[in-house]
C-alpha cells in the first residue's frame, strides 16, 4: 500500500480536465466541469442534503466526517455526489469542491473500495496521502502552476533565491509601469483565481515545487495556454479598465486603481498604433491604409493620433478622455470624434474591424494624376495637363484647405495638399479632397452600410428662402 504521495498525477489530470472542460479563462467555473462531467458526478449543498433527508446539521457533519464538504459515491444514480458546506465563503467553497473532485478524477474512491473516504476508515497515514494529492489537484486546478506564474512575471514578481522574503515584487513591467497601488503575490493569485487568503499563500508557498514538477516530469501544459484572466487593474472610481503604463484613468483621470474581477466593466478595445505611432487600423472607419507623415485618415477624415492637450508627445488610446500620463483632457474628448469611436465599438467587435477601401482608379504612382477621369472616363489628356479637358474635374485628388490667420488677424488661403485618387480627406490637414466633394467617392459609412449620421441642423441649406 503506497503511502507517500504522488504529486505528477494531480498535475497532470488537474489540465487535462480544464482542457476537457473548454475553460478559457480565470477564475474557473466549477459549473463548467461539472456540466462537462455530468455523467461522473453532481453537486449538493449540506442544507439541501439536510431538508430532503430532515438530518441535523450535527449528524451530517459527523456522516461526512468534515464541516466543508465530501464526496460520495452514490450507487442509486451510479455516480458521485459532491456535498459542500453553503455557509462557507465563496472562496473556501471553490477550493473544496476542487479538492474533492480531485478524489474523484485521481481515482481515490475506487483504488479503495470506500464510497467515503475519511480518516477513520481509510487510516491516518494512508488519509494524509489521499488528502495531499486532492490538494495538489486542487491548486492545479484552479490557479495551475505555470498559469501563476505568468501572472506573477507580468507584475515583476519573481522568487528570491536567497534569504527569506519569498516571492516579492523585482522589476517594474509593463503592466506595474507608472502604477503606484501597492499588491503582493498573495494579493494578486487570491483576486485573480478567486480563492481564499489561505488558500493564495499556499498556492505561493508550493508554486516553485509545482513548477520543478513541471519541468523534472515534462508535463505538457500547452493545451492550457490559451486560458485568460478576467482579473486586472481597474479604476477604483469609475470602474474602466486601466491600460498598461497608465498612471491615470484615460475616462474620468484619477490616479487610484485596484486589481479585481469586473465583468460588468466598459473595457477599452484593443487598437493598435503601428511603427508611425498611428492608430492601426482607425478607430473609426476601420482603415489601415496609411502613408507614414499621415495625421489624418484619408476614408473618414480622423485624426490618427489622440495627443493630451497639456503635452502633445502624450499619446493616447482613441477613446481615452484623459492622458495615460498626466490625467489633462486629451484632444478627443467631448469631440465628435469620440463619439464616432464609440458609434463605430457598438458596431464592430474586435477581430472584424479593420478594412481596406478597394479603389478601382488607374492612377500614376509617381504624380497621383488619374489615367482615367473619374467622373466622365476621359483617357486622354496631355503630357503637362492638370485639369479633364472634358468636364473640368482636377486630375489629381487635392484637399480643399481652409484658411489661416496671422498674428494680425488677416486671413491667407492654405496651400493644398496632394492625396491618392480614393482619399475622402486629406491625410495632411484633415479636410476634404476634391473628389469626395465632388460626390465621387462613397463614404465609409454607405461602404459599411451604415446610415449616414444626422444633420445637427448649423448645415446651410439653399433651399431655405433667406
Amino acid at each position: 500500500m503506497r503511502l507517500n504521495p504522488d504529486y505528477q498525477q494531480p498535475i497532470i489530470e488537474a489540465l487535462i480536465v480544464l482542457e476537457d472542460a473548454g475553460i478559457d479563462r480565470f477564475p474557473v467555473s466549477l459549473h463548467a466541469i461539472q456540466h462537462q462531467f455530468r455523467n461522473l458526478f453532481e453537486f449538493c449543498s449540506y442544507g439541501q442534503l439536510m431538508a430532503q433527508s430532515g438530518i441535523s446539521q450535527e449528524k451530517c457533519f459527523k456522516y461526512f466526517g468534515s464541516e466543508d464538504g465530501a464526496a460520495v459515491m452514490d450507487e442509486r444514480c451510479g455516480k458521485y455526489i459532491v456535498y459542500y458546506n453553503e455557509k462557507k465563503k465563496k472562496q473556501r467553497i471553490r477550493f473544496t469542491i476542487a479538492h474533492e473532485i480531485g478524489h474523484i478524477f485521481l481515482g481515490h474512491h475506487d483504488e479503495y473500495g470506500k464510497p467515503i473516504l475519511e480518516r477513520g476508515g481509510v487510516g491516518q497515514e494512508l488519509y494524509k496521502r489521499l488528502e495531499n494529492e486532492a490538494n495538489c489537484f486542487a491548486r492545479n486546478l484552479l490557479c495551475p502552476a505555470y498559469h501563476t506564474e505568468r501572472l506573477l512575471d507580468s507584475h515583476g514578481i519573481s522568487k528570491v533565491a536567497d534569504g527569506s522574503e519569498g516571492w516579492v515584487v523585482i522589476q517594474q513591467t509593463p503592466v506595474t509601469a507608472n502604477l503606484k497601488a501597492r499588491f503582493s503575490a498573495e494579493s494578486l493569485i487570491e483576486k485573480a483565481f478567486d480563492i481564499s487568503s489561505p488558500a493564495a499563500k499556499a498556492r505561493i508557498g508550493l508554486l516553485q515545487a509545482d513548477i520543478n514538477k513541471y519541468s523534472t516530469s515534462n508535463i505538457d501544459w500547452e493545451s492550457t495556454k490559451h486560458i485568460q484572466h478576467a482579473a486586472t487593474w481597474y479604476c477604483s472610481h469609475c470602474g474602466w479598465k486601466r491600460m498598461p503604463g497608465a498612471s491615470h484613468c484615460f475616462e474620468c483621470g484619477r490616479k487610484q486603481f485596484v486589481f479585481k474581477i469586473n465583468d460588468s466593466v466598459i473595457n477599452y478595445r484593443d487598437l493598435g498604433v503601428n511603427s508611425h505611432t498611428q492608430f492601426s487600423p482607425c478607430p473609426v472607419c476601420g482603415n489601415e491604409i496609411f502613408s507614414e507623415d499621415a495625421g489624418y485618415c484619408r476614408i473618414c477624415g480622423t485624426p490618427l493620433t489622440n495627443p493630451c492637450t497639456h503635452d502633445p508627445s502624450h499619446l493616447n488610446h482613441p477613446e481615452a478622455k484623459h492622458c495615460y500620463a498626466c490625467g489633462k483632457p486629451t484632444a478627443f474628448k467631448d469631440s465628435k470624434y469620440h463619439i464616432q469611436i464609440k458609434q463605430s465599438l457598438e458596431k464592430y467587435s474586435e477581430g472584424d474591424f479593420s478594412m481596406i477601401y478597394k479603389s478601382e482608379i488607374k492612377y500614376d504612382r509617381k504624380t497621383n494624376r488619374v489615367k482615367e477621369c473619374p467622373r466622365c472616363q476621359n483617357e486622354e489628356f496631355s503630357a503637362d495637363a492638370t485639369y479633364c479637358r472634358i468636364c473640368g474635374l482636377p486630375l489629381v485628388n487635392n484637399c480643399i484647405p481652409g484658411q489661416w490667420e496671422d498674428d494680425f488677424g488677416n486671413s491667407y488661403p492654405r496651400d493644398p495638399h496632394e492625396n491618392l485618387p480614393d482619399s475622402r480627406f486629406c491625410e495632411q490637414c484633415g479636410e476634404p479632397t476634391v473628389y469626395f466633394q465632388n460626390k465621387l467617392l462613397k463614404t465609409y459609412r454607405e461602404i459599411l452600410g451604415l446610415p449616414e449620421a444626422e444633420d445637427d441642423g448649423d448645415e446651410f441649406d439653399p433651399d431655405i428662402p433667406f
